[in-house]
């Protein structure tokens, strides 16, 4: 989010919470947009099977949960993945917020439509029917760093559910694409890219 729309916005509540803490459930009455202050927090939904599927992540600056600036209820869960601090913007308090000031409307307008281009992106990624096709989209979305290197931010499992895939199928698809010579995993969450030059 841009950092003159932080500004701009009005005042919110600050909510500290610790790992594996819920901020909110599937059917709890919507909260508004929610700022990560600290931390790191996952919108989570789980199918009929059981299976775990993270629709987005948000780190430090991000926001999630736009859609309940719009909703009476929350559709899936948002569960702290490391001990987190967030700012909830409600949506009352935003709708009035505009009224008074048009120009808030038109930047949370731009911040939407920013967020949707990113989901429409991962989208796509979700669609590609082999796991080291998917593996491989995200890596080369992450910024590297001055030595060319990627840093995943968090940790293969977690990619792994972001993406849609088993972490089992994750490792097996890291395997045949190091053994390819695609990538090289450099422990822990850096990864380089054969053949992508440093910045």
């Amino acid at each position: 989010m841009a950092t003159d729309l932080l500004q701009v916005l009005p005042p919110g509540h600050d909510r500290s919470l610790a790992r594996g803490e819920a901020l909110f459930r599937a059917g709890d009455p919507a909260l508004g947009l929610v700022l990560v202050r600290e931390g790191t927090l996952e919108l989570v939904r789980t199918s009929p099977e059981g299976r775990r599927l993270i629709l987005h992540r948000a780190g430090p600056g991000s926001t999630f949960a736009e859609a309940s600036l719009f909703e009476t209820h929350h559709h899936c869960d948002a569960v702290a993945a490391a001990p987190s601090r967030v700012t909830i913007h409600s949506a009352t308090g935003l709708r009035r917020a505009a009224e008074t000031e048009p120009s808030l409307g038109w930047r949370i307008a731009t911040h939407l439509a920013a967020r949707l281009v990113a989901e429409r992106a991962r989208a796509e990624r979700l669609a590609l029917p082999h796991a080291a096709d998917r593996l491989l989209d995200v890596l080369h979305a992450l910024p590297p760093e001055p030595d060319g290197a990627r840093r995943l931010g968090q940790s293969w499992k977690s990619l792994a559910a972001e993406i849609g895939l088993s972490h089992e199928a994750t490792y097996r698809a890291l395997a045949r694409l190091e053994r390819a010579g695609l990538l090289h995993r450099e422990g822990g969450d850096r990864v380089r890219l054969p053949g992508m030059a440093a910045a």
